[in-house]
């Protein structure tokens, strides 16, 4: 074979196994809104906290009181001295949720890009917004989230005290 056939032939071969690779896995999936939760919210608070937290909670739930959900959230903001546009907050069911990192349950997670609070709806509902909030202020401050909880705000900010709605 010469030369030039050679590579004329071994290129149109590369090329049809390009193709076939390329068919193999289809199109790249687009990824889901919010982290898989959807970006739809059931009310938004007067500070812009938007909450989502049908079907788990009942809107008559003091769970699903948006205006005291927002206070928590902005005395983490006032305890940390960070602030931050009010966080999308999606109540899940207790032990829905899971961490990517260990396989653990958890009362509470933050997702960013775009920036998603979830946090269950057991009898810790309020310490976990507090906790996730810390996480989601130290994201926006510093653009890490904390993941191992190194930063002294979650002890000062995630620990204080509040009365129950």
């Amino acid at each position: 074979m010469s030369p030039p056939l050679f590579f004329a032939s071994h290129a149109l071969l590369a090329l049809v196994l390009l193709a076939a690779l390329c068919a193999c896995g289809g199109t790249e999936q687009e990824a889901l809104p919010c982290h898989g939760y959807g970006c739809e919210y059931d009310v938004e608070g007067p500070a812009g906290m938007r909450l989502k937290y049908a079907p788990v909670v009942e809107p008559s739930d003091p769970r699903a009181n948006v205006v005291f959900l927002e206070q928590l959230y902005q005395m983490v903001e006032d305890c940390a001295g960070i602030q931050a546009p009010a966080p999308f907050v999606v109540i899940e069911k207790d032990g829905a949720l899971v961490s990517p990192f260990d396989g653990l349950p958890r009362r509470g997670l933050y997702y960013a890009n775009p920036d998603v609070v979830l946090i269950d709806d057991s009898a810790w509902t309020y310490w976990a917004l507090k906790h996730e909030a810390v996480h989601y202020l130290l994201h926006h401050a510093l653009g890490n989230s904390d993941p191992d909880h190194t930063s002294s705000l979650f002890v000062t900010c995630g620990e204080l005290p509040f009365a129950m709605p």
